[in-house]
């Protein structure tokens, strides 16, 4: 039948198949029924006759114990031996900048708002979840600046509570999972000594725990919240050395994350307009901003 230009059936039109008993071709009835044979019903997957199947011979795929893609004893030719050879070595030797600059103040920051640091039998994972592209960019950036091998992958949510498409900024390295590890808030204000590093670090955390909004009083506000009191203490430190006056506010309830069964959060916060605009133009973060 013929439909108008919002894909409704018009009133009186004829469909283009009435009267026709079958509206399949013989060939294409042909193939149908060696389908239900389980036979191919594409001439382009069809094997010919004489043809050799390039798998002939070949068991298993799994190139353990002589048994693989290819037979025991395959040697492959020079030139990709020696490239594997040098992907290999690279990825052996590569060892990441860990000397606190920026960057690495950066994805520390964010690790500890947003991330994950763990261990895998012999794999060591650096993970950081997030909605935003940029800050999945920054991140790649920051961990590449540091000799590390990140990459990126778009996943949905899997727990059902959010829908948004997720970027996952994923890293491998024992090193900096030996130094992560070491990380106490004790040690980090050791570290973070210059005012460069203090603001990388700030972004970070700011990026990955922070949010800012219009008050129904046009007052505009920034809160920087988390569950670890002391983690939010050295936000407040490190804000207080850039000149920035922050209260820290709390413990209230996360309802959130299910009410009285979660940790209690606490906020690191400012209703100052001189203060948000000192913070936005001094930290310059990339997101939840002016």
């Amino acid at each position: 039948m013929i439909r108008d230009n919002y894909g409704r059936f018009m009133k009186g039109s004829m469909p283009w198949n009435k009267g026709r008993s079958c509206v399949y071709s013989e060939e294409v009835l042909k193939r149908m029924s060696k389908a239900k044979l389980s036979k191919h019903i594409s001439p382009n997957t069809e094997f010919k006759r004489g043809h050799a199947p390039w798998n002939k011979g070949i068991k298993g795929l799994n190139l353990n114990n002589g048994k693989g893609w290819f037979k025991k004893g395959h040697k492959w030719p020079k030139e990709i031996k020696e490239k594997m050879l040098k992907n290999l070595r690279k990825k052996v030797l590569l060892k990441p900048n860990l000397k606190m600059n920026e960057n690495l103040a950066y994805t520390i920051g964010l690790l500890k708002g947003d991330g994950y640091v763990g261990h895998y039998s012999r794999s060591y994972r650096i993970v950081v979840d997030t909605t935003s592209k940029r800050i999945a960019v920054h991140t790649f950036n920051a961990l590449k600046t540091n000799r590390l091998n990140p990459f990126i992958q778009r996943v949905m949510p899997s727990n059902g509570i959010g829908k948004q498409m997720q970027y996952r900024v994923i890293a491998h390295s024992k090193f900096f999972y030996e130094l992560y590890k070491k990380l106490t808030t004790k040690r980090l204000r050791m570290l973070l000594d210059t005012k460069d590093k203090i603001i990388g670090f700030i972004r970070g955390f700011y990026e990955a725990e922070g949010s800012i909004w219009k008050s129904k009083d046009g007052t505009i506000c920034i809160a920087i919240h988390n569950t670890d009191l002391e983690l939010l203490k050295l936000i407040k430190f490190l804000l207080k050395k850039l000149g920035l006056r922050f209260n820290l506010n709390g413990p209230y309830k996360n309802r959130r994350l299910g009410g009285r069964t979660s940790k209690l959060i606490y906020k690191v916060t400012t209703g100052s307009k001189k203060q948000v605009f000192n913070f936005i133009t001094l930290v310059k973060p990339s997101v939840k901003t002016l």
